[in-house]
């Protein structure tokens, strides 16, 4: 596995690059996000541990420019900002994890192996959830395993590593209301310290993604969600 880190901060970005080569990862480094930016799109790395306050361009920016390249691109920000309001705008942007400054090594290369277990499923062909292969449809929603393509009637609709799982989740257990407890344990894969903000707005994002095709997913207030299609379905756009 190849992981971008990008801080402007030489002494951080040499511990993480030295714990994740103790796994065995092969690193790249970058100190602005131009030159992440023009990394990944040399480099395609599997992963990118992204710093949200560089000197040139915020984190953020980065993000978007990099989703332009691969709009599945994975992404864990690392922030010393704690503000929930800044984690919250860094998952509604896509990133698939965040973690604070100062960080505890061990989790941080936990965090690295949960997202890339995640990836290695999706591109050997799996669902994250152990969903079968094949073409499936759910109303005017269509899911290819293999492909991990998503369809709203004729229309593709791209998904990161982490929506496509949720959404395999959703359908391989439809009709039956999911905690977000559950969803945080079966797709992040380990405690997610509590926070089950990012479950909701996965969920916003993977909704609107899908169109009217996210009408299927039904919230139960108090509770979680459900994955459910009615007989009519929706009209797509």
């Amino acid at each position: 596995m190849k992981i971008l880190i990008v801080d402007d901060e030489p002494s951080i970005v040499n511990l993480i690059r030295m714990n994740l080569k103790l796994e065995g990862y092969d690193t790249i480094c970058a100190y602005t996000g131009r030159e992440a930016v023009e990394a990944y799109a040399r480099e395609a790395p599997d992963i990118v541990l992204l710093d949200i306050m560089l000197p040139d361009m915020d984190g953020y920016d980065v993000l978007r420019a990099i989703q332009e390249l691969d709009h599945s691109a994975a992404v864990i920000f690392i922030t010393a900002n704690d503000k929930r309001t800044s984690k919250i705008l860094g998952l509604e942007l896509g990133a698939d994890d965040y973690i604070t400054k100062p960080f505890d090594n061990k989790e941080l290369v936990l965090r690295v192996k949960t997202l890339w277990r995640r990836i290695s499923l999706a591109q050997g062909g799996e669902g994250a959830a152990g969903e079968n292969s094949g073409l499936s449809a759910y109303g005017q929603l269509k899911i290819d395993q293999d492909g991990r393509r998503v369809l709203c009637g004729e229309k593709e609709v791209a998904l990161t590593y982490r929506e496509f799982d949720l959404l395999c989740y959703f359908t391989r257990h439809k009709g039956r209301v999911l905690g977000r407890e559950e969803l945080l344990q079966n797709i992040w894969g380990y405690s997610y310290m509590g926070n089950t903000r990012a479950v909701d707005i996965h969920i916003q994002r993977l909704r609107a993604k899908l169109g009217p095709c996210g009408e299927y997913i039904k919230t139960i207030y108090g509770v979680g969600y459900k994955f459910e299609v009615s007989d009519k379905g929706p009209e797509p756009a």
